[in-house]
Protein backbone atom coordinates (compact mmCIF):
# COMPACT_ATOMS: atom_id res chain seq x y z
CA UNK A 1 0.00 0.00 0.00
CA UNK A 2 1.29 3.48 -1.04
CA UNK A 3 1.98 5.89 2.22
CA UNK A 4 1.18 9.31 2.80
CA UNK A 5 2.52 11.49 5.18
CA UNK A 6 -0.14 11.91 8.25
CA UNK A 7 -0.72 15.03 10.20
CA UNK A 8 -2.19 14.60 13.49
CA UNK A 9 -3.54 17.56 15.66
CA UNK A 10 -2.35 18.08 19.48
CA UNK A 11 -5.05 16.21 21.71
CA UNK A 12 -4.26 18.85 24.49
CA UNK A 13 -4.02 22.41 23.65
CA UNK A 14 -1.46 23.98 25.25
CA UNK A 15 -2.74 26.94 28.00
CA UNK A 16 -0.66 29.80 26.15
CA UNK A 17 1.36 29.83 23.59
CA UNK A 18 3.88 32.25 25.35
CA UNK A 19 3.85 30.09 28.47
CA UNK A 20 7.79 28.26 27.87
CA UNK A 21 9.52 28.39 25.04
CA UNK A 22 8.86 26.11 22.05
CA UNK A 23 10.38 23.24 20.49
CA UNK A 24 10.15 21.29 17.17
CA UNK A 25 11.40 17.66 17.50
CA UNK A 26 12.92 16.02 14.34
CA UNK A 27 13.10 11.97 14.36
CA UNK A 28 11.31 11.90 17.87
CA UNK A 29 10.55 8.24 18.66
CA UNK A 30 10.12 7.06 22.11
CA UNK A 31 10.09 10.84 23.14
CA UNK A 32 13.60 10.58 25.41
CA UNK A 33 14.49 13.53 24.23
CA UNK A 34 11.28 15.44 24.25
CA UNK A 35 10.94 13.89 27.86
CA UNK A 36 14.11 15.80 29.24
CA UNK A 37 14.31 18.85 27.45
CA UNK A 38 10.62 19.47 28.54
CA UNK A 39 12.39 18.79 32.40
CA UNK A 40 14.36 21.65 30.79
CA UNK A 41 11.67 24.04 30.63
CA UNK A 42 10.88 23.89 27.18
CA UNK A 43 7.80 22.83 25.30
CA UNK A 44 7.53 20.26 22.23
CA UNK A 45 4.77 21.92 20.15
CA UNK A 46 5.32 19.62 17.06
CA UNK A 47 6.95 16.12 16.49
CA UNK A 48 7.75 14.26 13.58
CA UNK A 49 9.08 10.42 12.89
CA UNK A 50 8.67 7.59 10.26
CA UNK A 51 7.41 4.88 12.65
CA UNK A 52 3.64 5.08 13.17
CA UNK A 53 3.88 2.82 16.17
CA UNK A 54 6.73 5.51 18.18
CA UNK A 55 4.71 8.40 17.37
CA UNK A 56 1.75 6.67 19.26
CA UNK A 57 3.55 6.25 22.24
CA UNK A 58 5.01 9.72 21.54
CA UNK A 59 1.84 11.23 21.30
CA UNK A 60 0.57 9.60 24.55
CA UNK A 61 3.07 10.84 26.39
CA UNK A 62 3.18 14.47 25.22
CA UNK A 63 -0.58 14.97 24.22
CA UNK A 64 0.06 18.55 23.84
CA UNK A 65 2.32 18.70 20.81
CA UNK A 66 0.93 18.11 17.03
CA UNK A 67 2.48 14.71 15.57
CA UNK A 68 3.69 13.68 11.64
CA UNK A 69 4.33 10.53 10.63
CA UNK A 70 6.23 11.12 7.74
CA UNK A 71 9.92 10.05 5.66
CA UNK A 72 11.63 13.53 6.53
CA UNK A 73 14.82 12.78 3.95
CA UNK A 74 13.50 11.37 0.79
CA UNK A 75 11.26 13.41 -1.72
CA UNK A 76 10.67 10.81 -3.66
CA UNK A 77 8.55 8.57 -1.33
CA UNK A 78 4.76 8.82 -0.62
CA UNK A 79 4.94 10.02 2.67
CA UNK A 80 7.52 12.71 2.26
CA UNK A 81 6.69 15.70 4.35
CA UNK A 82 9.88 18.36 3.80
CA UNK A 83 11.51 19.30 7.30
CA UNK A 84 11.26 22.93 6.17
CA UNK A 85 7.48 23.03 5.96
CA UNK A 86 7.61 22.55 9.93
CA UNK A 87 6.37 25.23 12.40
CA UNK A 88 8.82 27.88 13.94
CA UNK A 89 10.44 27.06 17.28
CA UNK A 90 13.12 28.59 19.87
CA UNK A 91 14.72 25.21 20.37
CA UNK A 92 15.02 22.40 17.00
CA UNK A 93 16.09 18.95 18.92
CA UNK A 94 16.43 15.69 16.64
CA UNK A 95 17.83 12.14 17.48
CA UNK A 96 19.30 12.00 13.83
CA UNK A 97 19.52 8.09 12.67
CA UNK A 98 22.18 6.06 14.12
CA UNK A 99 21.42 2.52 12.27
CA UNK A 100 24.48 3.07 9.71
CA UNK A 101 26.38 6.19 11.55
CA UNK A 102 28.32 3.21 13.57
CA UNK A 103 29.57 1.92 10.33
CA UNK A 104 30.58 4.60 7.32
CA UNK A 105 29.79 1.82 4.33
CA UNK A 106 29.17 4.75 2.24
CA UNK A 107 31.94 4.31 -0.66
CA UNK A 108 29.54 2.81 -3.01
CA UNK A 109 27.90 6.20 -3.06
CA UNK A 110 30.70 8.30 -3.22
CA UNK A 111 31.99 6.15 -6.36
CA UNK A 112 28.87 6.75 -8.50
CA UNK A 113 29.74 10.79 -7.76
CA UNK A 114 26.15 10.74 -5.53
CA UNK A 115 25.36 13.95 -3.15
CA UNK A 116 23.52 13.74 -0.23
CA UNK A 117 20.69 15.43 -2.08
CA UNK A 118 20.84 13.47 -5.10
CA UNK A 119 19.63 10.29 -4.39
CA UNK A 120 16.38 9.97 -6.85
CA UNK A 121 18.86 7.51 -9.17
CA UNK A 122 16.45 4.03 -8.76
CA UNK A 123 20.49 2.03 -9.14
CA UNK A 124 21.61 3.56 -5.91
CA UNK A 125 18.46 2.21 -3.56
CA UNK A 126 19.49 -0.97 -5.11
CA UNK A 127 23.03 -1.20 -5.39
CA UNK A 128 23.98 0.95 -1.74
CA UNK A 129 23.12 0.45 1.62
CA UNK A 130 20.71 3.26 3.81
CA UNK A 131 23.63 4.74 4.98
CA UNK A 132 23.97 7.58 2.86
CA UNK A 133 20.20 8.16 3.12
CA UNK A 134 20.11 7.71 6.72
CA UNK A 135 23.19 9.66 7.32
CA UNK A 136 21.31 12.41 5.55
CA UNK A 137 19.16 12.74 8.37
CA UNK A 138 21.57 14.93 9.69
CA UNK A 139 20.49 17.06 6.54
CA UNK A 140 16.90 17.88 7.62
CA UNK A 141 18.59 19.90 10.84
CA UNK A 142 19.98 21.86 8.24
CA UNK A 143 17.08 21.98 6.21
CA UNK A 144 15.17 23.24 8.95
CA UNK A 145 18.02 26.22 10.69
CA UNK A 146 18.40 27.71 6.62
CA UNK A 147 14.47 28.47 6.79
CA UNK A 148 13.45 29.11 10.61
CA UNK A 149 16.88 30.04 12.19
CA UNK A 150 15.94 28.63 15.68
CA UNK A 151 17.74 30.26 18.34
CA UNK A 152 19.07 26.97 19.71
CA UNK A 153 19.71 23.48 18.28
CA UNK A 154 20.02 19.96 20.03
CA UNK A 155 21.21 16.96 18.10
CA UNK A 156 21.95 13.67 19.21
CA UNK A 157 23.70 10.40 17.22
CA UNK A 158 26.17 8.05 18.18
CA UNK A 159 29.46 9.11 18.05
CA UNK A 160 30.58 7.51 14.72
CA UNK A 161 28.81 10.50 12.98
CA UNK A 162 32.09 12.25 13.02
CA UNK A 163 33.40 9.93 10.73
CA UNK A 164 31.01 10.52 8.06
CA UNK A 165 32.19 10.63 5.05
CA UNK A 166 33.67 8.76 1.87
CA UNK A 167 35.76 5.31 2.90
CA UNK A 168 39.45 5.73 4.14
CA UNK A 169 41.45 3.61 1.41
CA UNK A 170 42.10 0.10 2.75
CA UNK A 171 39.72 0.50 5.42
CA UNK A 172 36.08 0.33 3.93
CA UNK A 173 34.44 0.58 7.02
CA UNK A 174 36.03 3.84 8.35
CA UNK A 175 34.98 6.93 6.69
CA UNK A 176 37.16 10.32 6.30
CA UNK A 177 35.33 12.47 7.79
CA UNK A 178 35.16 15.16 5.30
CA UNK A 179 31.12 15.17 5.43
CA UNK A 180 30.43 15.53 8.69
CA UNK A 181 33.19 18.21 8.88
CA UNK A 182 31.32 20.23 5.69
CA UNK A 183 27.76 19.22 8.11
CA UNK A 184 29.24 21.38 10.79
CA UNK A 185 30.67 23.98 8.99
CA UNK A 186 26.98 24.78 7.41
CA UNK A 187 25.88 25.87 11.02
CA UNK A 188 29.07 28.30 11.43
CA UNK A 189 27.84 29.69 8.16
CA UNK A 190 24.24 29.90 9.45
CA UNK A 191 25.21 32.33 12.51
CA UNK A 192 25.62 29.37 14.98
CA UNK A 193 28.28 28.64 17.36
CA UNK A 194 28.83 25.35 18.73
CA UNK A 195 30.07 22.88 21.21
CA UNK A 196 30.26 18.86 20.79
CA UNK A 197 29.82 16.83 23.82
CA UNK A 198 30.54 12.95 24.46
CA UNK A 199 28.85 12.21 27.26
CA UNK A 200 27.85 8.78 29.11
CA UNK A 201 24.06 7.75 30.66
CA UNK A 202 25.36 5.89 33.90
CA UNK A 203 26.84 9.33 34.95
CA UNK A 204 23.17 11.18 34.65
CA UNK A 205 21.46 8.96 36.92
CA UNK A 206 20.51 5.67 34.03
CA UNK A 207 21.63 2.25 35.26
CA UNK A 208 23.40 1.82 31.51
CA UNK A 209 26.78 2.32 30.11
CA UNK A 210 25.83 4.54 27.14
CA UNK A 211 27.92 6.60 25.07
CA UNK A 212 26.45 9.31 22.90
CA UNK A 213 27.24 12.40 20.78
CA UNK A 214 25.73 15.80 21.41
CA UNK A 215 25.45 18.90 19.41
CA UNK A 216 24.15 21.87 20.90
CA UNK A 217 24.08 24.84 18.55
CA UNK A 218 23.18 28.72 19.72
CA UNK A 219 22.69 32.10 17.48
CA UNK A 220 26.00 33.56 17.62
CA UNK A 221 24.18 36.40 19.25
CA UNK A 222 23.53 34.57 22.60
CA UNK A 223 26.36 33.88 25.47
CA UNK A 224 27.74 30.83 25.21
CA UNK A 225 25.50 28.15 27.03
CA UNK A 226 27.22 26.65 30.32
CA UNK A 227 27.98 22.47 28.79
CA UNK A 228 31.08 21.66 31.01
CA UNK A 229 29.81 18.43 32.69
CA UNK A 230 31.77 18.49 36.09
CA UNK A 231 30.06 15.94 38.09
CA UNK A 232 31.67 15.87 41.87
CA UNK A 233 33.88 12.86 42.18
CA UNK A 234 36.37 11.76 44.98
CA UNK A 235 39.85 12.77 44.55
CA UNK A 236 41.57 9.91 46.75
CA UNK A 237 45.00 12.33 46.20
CA UNK A 238 43.17 15.23 47.52
CA UNK A 239 41.04 13.54 50.03
CA UNK A 240 38.11 15.64 49.14
CA UNK A 241 35.13 15.77 46.68
CA UNK A 242 35.53 17.79 43.36
CA UNK A 243 34.37 18.62 40.23
CA UNK A 244 35.76 16.83 37.74
CA UNK A 245 36.53 18.26 34.54
CA UNK A 246 36.37 15.89 31.42
CA UNK A 247 39.41 15.50 29.67
CA UNK A 248 40.66 13.24 26.10
CA UNK A 249 42.78 10.56 26.92
CA UNK A 250 43.53 9.80 23.29
CA UNK A 251 40.85 12.48 20.87
CA UNK A 252 38.88 11.14 18.61
CA UNK A 253 39.68 7.91 16.66
CA UNK A 254 39.33 7.68 13.12
CA UNK A 255 36.33 5.14 13.08
CA UNK A 256 34.67 8.02 15.46
CA UNK A 257 33.75 5.90 18.41
CA UNK A 258 34.43 7.90 21.55
CA UNK A 259 33.87 5.64 24.71
CA UNK A 260 34.23 6.30 28.38
CA UNK A 261 37.81 4.77 29.58
CA UNK A 262 38.94 4.87 26.51
CA UNK A 263 38.96 7.75 24.85
CA UNK A 264 38.59 10.21 27.81
CA UNK A 265 37.78 10.18 31.31
CA UNK A 266 37.38 12.72 33.92
CA UNK A 267 40.50 14.10 36.16
CA UNK A 268 40.55 16.37 38.91
CA UNK A 269 40.93 19.60 38.62
CA UNK A 270 43.48 20.38 41.58
CA UNK A 271 46.07 17.17 41.03
CA UNK A 272 45.04 16.05 37.73
CA UNK A 273 44.73 12.29 38.71
CA UNK A 274 41.76 10.73 37.60
CA UNK A 275 39.11 10.55 39.18
CA UNK A 276 35.66 8.23 38.74
CA UNK A 277 32.40 10.06 38.93
CA UNK A 278 28.80 8.72 40.95
CA UNK A 279 27.57 5.98 38.26
CA UNK A 280 24.32 3.67 38.47
CA UNK A 281 24.58 0.00 38.39
CA UNK A 282 22.51 -2.44 37.13
CA UNK A 283 21.03 -3.41 39.52
CA UNK A 284 18.78 -0.16 39.86
CA UNK A 285 17.15 -1.45 36.62
CA UNK A 286 16.19 -5.09 36.88
CA UNK A 287 13.22 -6.80 38.57
CA UNK A 288 15.44 -9.43 40.76
CA UNK A 289 12.18 -10.60 42.21
CA UNK A 290 11.97 -12.61 39.26
CA UNK A 291 15.84 -14.58 38.26
CA UNK A 292 14.61 -16.48 35.79
CA UNK A 293 14.53 -20.37 35.75
CA UNK A 294 16.94 -22.83 36.69
CA UNK A 295 18.94 -23.89 33.81
CA UNK A 296 19.16 -27.88 34.12
CA UNK A 297 15.20 -27.28 34.67
CA UNK A 298 14.77 -26.01 30.94
CA UNK A 299 13.88 -28.73 28.12
CA UNK A 300 16.55 -29.50 26.37
CA UNK A 301 15.90 -29.45 22.66
CA UNK A 302 17.91 -29.07 19.76
CA UNK A 303 18.65 -25.27 19.44
CA UNK A 304 18.74 -22.93 15.94
CA UNK A 305 22.98 -23.90 16.23
CA UNK A 306 22.45 -27.81 15.88
CA UNK A 307 23.45 -28.16 19.34
CA UNK A 308 21.11 -30.12 21.90
CA UNK A 309 20.60 -28.48 24.99
CA UNK A 310 18.79 -26.45 27.46
CA UNK A 311 20.34 -23.52 25.97
CA UNK A 312 22.24 -22.82 22.49
CA UNK A 313 26.41 -24.06 22.67
CA UNK A 314 27.11 -20.30 21.98
CA UNK A 315 25.34 -19.47 24.96
CA UNK A 316 26.05 -22.27 27.49
CA UNK A 317 29.75 -21.28 26.70
CA UNK A 318 29.25 -17.94 27.48
CA UNK A 319 27.49 -18.42 30.87
CA UNK A 320 30.43 -20.85 31.84
CA UNK A 321 32.73 -17.44 30.48
CA UNK A 322 30.72 -15.71 33.45
CA UNK A 323 30.86 -17.86 36.23
CA UNK A 324 35.26 -18.18 35.17
CA UNK A 325 35.12 -14.14 35.06
CA UNK A 326 33.17 -13.42 38.13
CA UNK A 327 34.06 -16.65 40.17
CA UNK A 328 32.29 -14.56 43.01
CA UNK A 329 29.39 -13.80 41.19
CA UNK A 330 25.30 -13.21 42.62
CA UNK A 331 24.62 -12.04 39.23
CA UNK A 332 25.49 -11.28 35.33
CA UNK A 333 24.08 -9.42 32.74
CA UNK A 334 26.00 -10.80 29.83
CA UNK A 335 25.43 -10.77 26.04
CA UNK A 336 23.03 -14.09 25.03
CA UNK A 337 22.69 -13.11 20.71
CA UNK A 338 25.70 -12.33 19.97
CA UNK A 339 29.14 -13.75 19.37
CA UNK A 340 31.10 -10.61 21.40
CA UNK A 341 30.05 -8.48 23.74
CA UNK A 342 30.72 -7.60 27.52
CA UNK A 343 29.88 -9.43 30.46
CA UNK A 344 28.78 -6.75 33.29
CA UNK A 345 28.75 -6.94 37.11
CA UNK A 346 25.04 -6.16 38.56
CA UNK A 347 27.04 -3.51 40.90
CA UNK A 348 28.24 -2.24 36.94
CA UNK A 349 26.09 -0.42 34.51
CA UNK A 350 24.72 -2.65 31.89
CA UNK A 351 25.98 -2.29 28.13
CA UNK A 352 24.49 -0.24 25.94
CA UNK A 353 21.12 -1.33 25.01
CA UNK A 354 20.48 -1.68 21.50
CA UNK A 355 16.96 -2.23 19.40
CA UNK A 356 17.07 -5.81 20.40
CA UNK A 357 16.50 -7.98 23.24
CA UNK A 358 19.95 -9.28 23.21
CA UNK A 359 20.72 -9.09 27.29
CA UNK A 360 20.10 -11.88 29.44
CA UNK A 361 20.58 -12.32 33.25
CA UNK A 362 23.00 -15.26 35.15
CA UNK A 363 22.37 -15.69 38.21
CA UNK A 364 23.39 -18.21 41.34
CA UNK A 365 20.08 -17.73 42.48
CA UNK A 366 20.79 -15.90 46.18
CA UNK A 367 19.48 -13.02 47.55
CA UNK A 368 20.90 -9.64 46.68
CA UNK A 369 20.54 -6.36 48.59
CA UNK A 370 21.61 -2.91 49.02
CA UNK A 371 23.54 -1.33 51.76
CA UNK A 372 23.83 1.98 52.77
CA UNK A 373 27.09 2.50 55.08
CA UNK A 374 25.53 5.46 57.10
CA UNK A 375 21.81 4.17 56.77
CA UNK A 376 19.38 1.20 56.20
CA UNK A 377 19.36 -1.76 53.91
CA UNK A 378 17.29 -2.08 50.32
CA UNK A 379 15.28 -5.16 50.33
CA UNK A 380 15.96 -6.86 47.12
CA UNK A 381 12.08 -5.87 45.30
CA UNK A 382 13.27 -1.93 45.67
CA UNK A 383 15.88 -0.58 43.21
CA UNK A 384 19.24 0.19 44.02
CA UNK A 385 20.31 3.71 44.73
CA UNK A 386 22.82 5.49 42.69
CA UNK A 387 26.31 4.69 43.98
CA UNK A 388 28.58 7.66 44.89
CA UNK A 389 31.79 8.70 45.14
CA UNK A 390 31.82 9.56 48.91
CA UNK A 391 32.18 5.73 51.28
CA UNK A 392 28.32 5.50 51.96
CA UNK A 393 27.00 2.55 49.72
CA UNK A 394 27.63 -1.64 49.32
CA UNK A 395 26.29 -4.01 47.68
CA UNK A 396 25.80 -7.30 49.11
CA UNK A 397 24.51 -10.19 48.31
CA UNK A 398 23.56 -13.57 50.59
CA UNK A 399 22.79 -17.00 50.71
CA UNK A 400 20.97 -18.80 53.57
CA UNK A 401 23.14 -22.38 54.08
CA UNK A 402 20.99 -24.69 55.90
CA UNK A 403 22.46 -28.21 56.50
CA UNK A 404 25.01 -27.73 53.60
CA UNK A 405 22.83 -27.12 51.25
CA UNK A 406 21.95 -23.33 50.06
CA UNK A 407 18.38 -21.61 49.43
CA UNK A 408 17.00 -19.33 46.80
CA UNK A 409 15.45 -16.09 47.23
CA UNK A 410 12.21 -17.75 46.28
CA UNK A 411 11.97 -20.14 49.37
CA UNK A 412 11.47 -19.93 53.11
CA UNK A 413 13.96 -19.85 55.20
CA UNK A 414 13.59 -23.07 57.52
CA UNK A 415 12.97 -22.72 61.18
CA UNK A 416 15.83 -22.09 63.56
CA UNK A 417 16.39 -24.30 66.39
CA UNK A 418 18.41 -24.01 69.43
CA UNK A 419 21.40 -26.02 68.00
CA UNK A 420 23.74 -24.54 65.27
CA UNK A 421 21.58 -26.35 61.95
CA UNK A 422 20.71 -22.75 60.24
CA UNK A 423 24.35 -21.90 58.59
CA UNK A 424 24.69 -18.30 56.88
CA UNK A 425 27.20 -17.47 54.69
CA UNK A 426 27.23 -13.50 54.05
CA UNK A 427 29.41 -11.87 51.22
CA UNK A 428 29.59 -8.79 50.30
CA UNK A 429 30.36 -7.42 46.95
CA UNK A 430 31.96 -4.57 46.55
CA UNK A 431 33.24 -3.21 43.25
CA UNK A 432 36.76 -1.70 43.58
CA UNK A 433 39.11 -0.24 40.41
CA UNK A 434 41.87 -2.82 39.70
CA UNK A 435 45.25 -2.84 41.47
CA UNK A 436 43.57 -2.07 44.88
CA UNK A 437 43.07 -3.71 47.73
CA UNK A 438 39.38 -4.40 48.87
CA UNK A 439 38.67 -3.14 52.12
CA UNK A 440 37.38 -5.25 55.57
CA UNK A 441 34.43 -4.47 57.11
CA UNK A 442 35.09 -2.13 59.62
CA UNK A 443 36.32 0.26 56.67
CA UNK A 444 34.87 2.62 54.42
CA UNK A 445 34.70 0.96 50.94
CA UNK A 446 36.48 2.33 48.54
CA UNK A 447 35.50 4.79 45.45
CA UNK A 448 32.00 3.09 43.88
CA UNK A 449 33.29 3.77 40.31
CA UNK A 450 32.08 3.03 36.70
CA UNK A 451 35.65 0.89 35.93
CA UNK A 452 35.97 -1.64 38.12
CA UNK A 453 36.25 -5.56 38.62
CA UNK A 454 34.14 -6.50 41.88
CA UNK A 455 35.71 -7.84 44.95
CA UNK A 456 34.17 -9.74 47.32
CA UNK A 457 34.27 -8.50 51.20
CA UNK A 458 32.27 -11.11 53.34
CA UNK A 459 30.89 -9.79 56.71
CA UNK A 460 28.28 -10.71 59.77
CA UNK A 461 25.14 -12.13 58.33
CA UNK A 462 22.49 -10.88 60.20
CA UNK A 463 18.34 -11.54 59.03
CA UNK A 464 14.85 -9.70 59.76
CA UNK A 465 13.19 -10.89 63.49
CA UNK A 466 9.49 -12.13 62.80
CA UNK A 467 6.57 -9.85 62.25
CA UNK A 468 5.40 -8.96 59.22
CA UNK A 469 7.61 -7.00 56.07
CA UNK A 470 7.42 -2.98 56.58
CA UNK A 471 9.25 0.07 55.48
CA UNK A 472 10.75 -0.22 58.94
CA UNK A 473 11.88 -3.34 58.55
CA UNK A 474 14.49 -3.62 55.83
CA UNK A 475 17.35 -3.19 58.39
CA UNK A 476 20.51 -4.83 59.11
CA UNK A 477 21.77 -5.79 62.07
CA UNK A 478 25.20 -6.22 63.33
CA UNK A 479 26.42 -10.00 63.88
CA UNK A 480 26.97 -9.23 67.60
CA UNK A 481 23.34 -9.00 68.16
CA UNK A 482 21.13 -12.09 69.02
CA UNK A 483 19.55 -13.94 65.98
CA UNK A 484 15.84 -13.62 66.02
CA UNK A 485 13.75 -17.15 65.65
CA UNK A 486 13.40 -17.89 61.46
CA UNK A 487 9.77 -19.35 60.84
CA UNK A 488 8.85 -20.61 57.36
CA UNK A 489 5.85 -17.89 56.68
CA UNK A 490 5.84 -16.00 54.04
CA UNK A 491 5.59 -12.95 56.56
CA UNK A 492 9.01 -13.72 58.34
CA UNK A 493 11.41 -14.41 54.84
CA UNK A 494 14.06 -12.47 55.11
CA UNK A 495 16.69 -10.85 53.32
CA UNK A 496 20.23 -12.12 54.40
CA UNK A 497 22.47 -8.82 54.51
CA UNK A 498 26.22 -8.29 54.39
CA UNK A 499 25.57 -5.53 57.09
CA UNK A 500 28.59 -2.81 56.61
CA UNK A 501 30.06 -3.69 61.00
CA UNK A 502 33.64 -4.48 61.93
CA UNK A 503 34.34 -8.28 62.43
CA UNK A 504 37.48 -9.62 62.93
CA UNK A 505 39.37 -10.82 60.08
CA UNK A 506 40.11 -14.18 60.42
CA UNK A 507 36.03 -14.80 60.64
CA UNK A 508 36.33 -12.78 56.82
CA UNK A 509 38.63 -15.38 55.76
CA UNK A 510 36.32 -17.92 56.99
CA UNK A 511 33.38 -16.80 55.38
CA UNK A 512 35.18 -15.83 51.90
CA UNK A 513 36.34 -19.54 51.80
CA UNK A 514 33.03 -20.57 52.25
CA UNK A 515 31.39 -18.51 49.94
CA UNK A 516 33.76 -19.77 47.44
CA UNK A 517 33.47 -23.35 48.22
CA UNK A 518 29.91 -23.19 47.71
CA UNK A 519 30.01 -21.53 44.23
CA UNK A 520 32.67 -24.26 43.53
CA UNK A 521 29.87 -27.04 44.17
CA UNK A 522 27.71 -25.06 41.96
CA UNK A 523 27.13 -26.55 38.29
CA UNK A 524 25.84 -24.11 35.62
CA UNK A 525 22.72 -26.15 35.46
CA UNK A 526 21.95 -24.92 38.96
CA UNK A 527 21.47 -21.61 38.10
CA UNK A 528 19.11 -19.29 36.77
CA UNK A 529 18.92 -17.69 33.48
CA UNK A 530 16.69 -14.86 31.42
CA UNK A 531 16.05 -12.50 29.10
CA UNK A 532 15.79 -8.93 30.64
CA UNK A 533 12.31 -7.69 30.28
CA UNK A 534 11.11 -5.42 28.54
CA UNK A 535 10.54 -3.12 31.08
CA UNK A 536 13.93 -3.80 32.50
CA UNK A 537 15.27 -2.46 28.96
CA UNK A 538 12.95 0.50 29.67
CA UNK A 539 14.41 1.54 33.59
CA UNK A 540 18.05 0.76 31.76
CA UNK A 541 16.96 3.46 29.08
CA UNK A 542 16.06 6.34 31.82
CA UNK A 543 12.20 5.91 31.35
CA UNK A 544 9.73 5.70 34.28
CA UNK A 545 7.94 2.46 33.45
CA UNK A 546 5.30 0.38 35.26
CA UNK A 547 7.46 -1.85 37.61
CA UNK A 548 6.23 -5.10 39.75
CA UNK A 549 4.74 -3.12 42.34
CA UNK A 550 5.48 0.60 41.25
CA UNK A 551 3.48 2.20 38.63
CA UNK A 552 5.29 4.17 36.47
CA UNK A 553 4.60 8.14 34.16
CA UNK A 554 5.62 6.86 30.72
CA UNK A 555 2.90 4.93 28.73
CA UNK A 556 4.01 2.35 26.52
CA UNK A 557 2.38 -0.68 24.97
CA UNK A 558 3.18 -3.29 22.38
CA UNK A 559 5.70 -6.39 21.97
CA UNK A 560 8.62 -6.79 23.67
CA UNK A 561 10.18 -6.42 20.22
CA UNK A 562 8.57 -2.94 19.67
CA UNK A 563 9.41 -1.77 23.18
CA UNK A 564 12.97 -2.60 22.45
CA UNK A 565 13.50 -1.25 19.66
CA UNK A 566 11.79 1.87 20.99
CA UNK A 567 13.92 2.32 24.10
CA UNK A 568 17.04 1.03 22.58
CA UNK A 569 16.97 4.28 19.73
CA UNK A 570 15.98 6.21 22.54
CA UNK A 571 17.74 9.41 23.66
CA UNK A 572 18.26 9.06 27.64
CA UNK A 573 15.85 11.75 29.13
CA UNK A 574 18.22 12.72 31.88
CA UNK A 575 20.99 13.66 29.78
CA UNK A 576 18.57 15.22 27.29
CA UNK A 577 17.23 17.27 30.98
CA UNK A 578 20.87 18.31 31.64
CA UNK A 579 22.17 19.70 28.45
CA UNK A 580 18.80 21.26 27.95
CA UNK A 581 18.43 23.14 31.58
CA UNK A 582 21.77 24.99 30.28
CA UNK A 583 20.83 25.77 26.79
CA UNK A 584 17.28 27.27 28.61
CA UNK A 585 19.40 29.39 30.37
CA UNK A 586 20.89 31.47 28.15
CA UNK A 587 17.18 32.31 26.78
CA UNK A 588 16.96 34.17 30.20
CA UNK A 589 19.99 36.30 29.64
CA UNK A 590 19.37 40.26 28.77
CA UNK A 591 21.33 39.66 25.48
CA UNK A 592 18.59 36.75 24.40
CA UNK A 593 15.76 38.88 26.25
CA UNK A 594 16.58 41.82 24.08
Amino acid sequence: MSRTATHRPAKRRRRSRHDDPVAVELFSGFGGLTQGIKLAGFETIMAANHNEFKVEVHEANHPEAEHWIADLVDPESGDYHDARDLPAGDLLSAGVSCVNHSIANTVKAYEQGLTLFSMTDPEFEERVTRSERDRATANCVLHYAAVHHPRLILVECTTELTSWGPAIPGKPKVGDGSTYRWWLKQFDNLGYDHKIMYLNSMFFGVGQSRDRYYAAFWDKNLPAPDLEHRPESWCARCDTTVEAVWSWKTGVPASGSVRYGKQYNYRCPRCRVEVFPPMTPSLAALDLTNLGTRIGDKPRKKQRDGSVGPLAAATMARAERCRQKFADFPAVLMPAKAVHGTEKHIGQPMATQTSQQETAILSTGAVIAAHRHNGDGQHITRPMDTMTSTHEKAMVLAVANFQGAPRGAGDPLPTQAGSETLGMVSAGVVPFRQNTVPTVHAESMPTVTSDQIPGLLTAAGTIKNNGAITEADYRAHPVSNPLGTVVSTAASQAVLFSGWHGTDVATAANLAAEWRATLADLTLDDCYFRMLGKHEIGRGCGFDVDFPGYQGTFVVWGTARAQTDGFGNAVTPAVGAWIGARLRAVLDTPEAIA
